[in-house]
């Protein structure tokens, strides 16, 4: 029997959202677990948030399963505090001054080149700086685009819960293995 709009509706929700939850957690936690390494408390706090909005998606995708709607809420909730989350990484990462920390992390031959290219060194901090700075919006553009989409689609997605959650649940049938 075909299964209608709205439960298919539902099973894209719960494929998106395990998809979802399960990369914010492979990816965030070991961003994490570098920056803590690398003495980056602002990235710790973020990498371990973000992941935690995994887990929280996870959370809601379970309460979709047992046919609860407030998963729709945990769903939403995950992807705007991961949005947050990500902004203010991104609005920190606009603010930082120097450009030291990131000629650091630039191999000595490439610093040369660009000590031999700008001369001046406030004209390659700058530079350095601007392309911070737009990486920064990127990102913060980026993860308004895909966060709030989510939680867009989520959202719109709870008249469609609503609507399976409405009708009585089906069982699968199990067969018995024949034999004796």
């Amino acid at each position: 029997m075909p299964s209608s709009p709205t439960s298919r509706r539902l099973q894209r929700v719960l494929g998106l959202a395990r998809l979802d939850a399960l990369s914010m957690i492979v990816v965030a936690a070991p961003a994490a677990l570098i920056a803590l390494g690398a003495r980056d408390t602002i990235g710790f706090a973020v990498g371990s948030g973000v992941a935690l909005c995994g887990a929280a998606e996870w959370h809601g995708r379970a309460r979709l399963l047992r046919r609860q709607i407030s998963g729709i809420a945990w769903l939403c909730s995950a992807q705007l505090l991961c949005l947050l989350l990500i902004l203010y990484y991104a609005w920190n990462l606009g603010q930082l001054a120097g450009a030291d920390h990131i000629l650091a992390l630039l191999p000595s031959f490439t610093r040369e080149q660009l000590a031999d290219s700008f001369p001046d060194p406030e004209s390659l901090t700058g530079l350095l700086l601007g392309i911070q700075r737009l990486m920064a919006g990127a990102l913060a553009l980026a993860s308004l685009i895909y966060q709030g989409a989510m939680a867009l689609y989520y959202l719109r997605s709870a008249p469609a819960a609503r609507a399976v959650f409405a009708e009585p649940p089906v069982l699968a049938s199990v067969t018995e293995p024949h034999g004796g």
